[in-house]
């Protein structure tokens, strides 16, 4: 504050001062002004969704964070003014357990406690875990008893994304390497600063790699992305290290897959995420998804002619070691095998 003082009296004059001075700044008025507005702000959306004209529909997912802390996410989406909104509804954590009917009490306590009815709920998306898709003991069953005619849905991503975790050995071995590539530098202190100061004597755009996690959805494609534009630092920083990983960095196959599956996977990235965002609507979703199917189509066509100029596919295009045949197996593309 002092120094806002003194830059308000030279900017504007003493008399800004004076009101600056009249402005309270203790900690307790802060919290108090924040929890005002947070709870102002969620009253206005309890409201929108009992005036709601057409009923509302829910998405919920419980996780657990990097703290071992079990949080409830619902987000609600209604209709006001003619308009489709989209909000957060309920952030709760969970002290217990995490059961089915643990997370329908704490959804049916905070319906009750804002006078919300079950009745008005059209729709329900949960991810695909048995404990919420259950017809009998699961999440939804509880739905389903105080409201048999809201629609029990399997979030449209999370389906997609268990799609795509599927790949053809060759690949699958890939990128196990690159897996245990990354954690041999990330899990060590030590390397990890020599890698870092590594990077930046070669004046690389990235000083580290990144962990690879099966809960982020596009942590693949980002991780195999850094690990290729990296290589040649980690070639470097292996041989001097005397490591075995060197061989599989001097590996051109290996290296080739790993540009196939950081552009394959760039690609997933990109249509999750045109699948995000507020206003978005299952005729949008089906759009989109249908322009990349004919894009799949496409792709299989230009691999099968030997079209390797594909701008979604830059890295392994620009990578010499396409023209070795080694990314066609049976005639077919790896990424577009049908188990995918």
């Amino acid at each position: 504050m002092p120094a806002a003082k003194i830059l308000v009296s030279h900017v504007i004059g003493e008399e800004a001062v004076a009101k600056l001075e009249s402005v309270s700044v203790s900690n307790n008025t802060v919290k108090r002004r924040i929890e005002e507005m947070s709870v102002d702000i969620a009253d206005q959306v309890v409201e929108g969704v009992k005036f709601s004209k057409y009923g509302f529909a829910i998405q919920l997912d419980e996780s657990t964070d990097v703290t071992n802390c079990s949080q409830l996410l619902v987000y609600v989406r209604y209709t006001q003014s003619n308009a489709a909104k989209t909000e957060l509804l309920l952030s709760q954590d969970l002290s217990s357990t995490t059961t089915r009917k643990d997370i329908f009490n704490v959804l049916d306590n905070f319906f009750k406690q804002n006078e919300l009815d079950w009745v008005k709920l059209v729709r329900c998306t949960t991810d695909g875990a048995p404990s919420m898709l259950g017809r009998k003991s699961g999440f939804q069953a509880h739905v389903k008893a105080v409201e048999p005619n809201a629609t029990a849905v399997h979030c449209f991503i999370h389906r997609f994304t268990l799609c795509a975790k599927v790949l053809p050995p060759k690949l699958l071995s890939c990128l196990n390497r690159v897996i245990r590539i990354i954690n041999f530098v990330k899990t060590s202190a030590l390397n990890t600063r020599l890698f870092k100061l590594l990077c930046e004597d070669f004046g690389s755009d990235h000083i580290c790699l990144l962990y690879h996690t099966e809960v982020r959805w596009l942590s693949r494609g980002n991780t195999t992305r850094r690990l290729f534009e990296l290589r040649d630092v980690l070639l470097v920083f292996f041989k001097e290290k005397e490591h075995d990983f060197q061989k599989d960095l001097e590996d051109e196959e290996l290296i080739s897959r790993l540009a196939y599956l950081s552009d394959i996977f760039g690609a997933l990235n990109h249509l999750n995420l045109l699948f995000q965002g507020p206003d978005c609507t299952v005729t949008e979703f089906i759009s989109k998804l249908g322009a990349f199917v004919r894009k799949l189509d496409l792709w299989m066509k230009n691999v099968a002619s030997e079209r390797y100029g594909m701008s979604s596919f830059n890295l392994i295009y620009n990578h010499h070691s396409i023209n070795n045949g080694f990314l066609m197996d049976g005639g077919e593309c790896y990424a577009f095998d049908s188990s995918v």
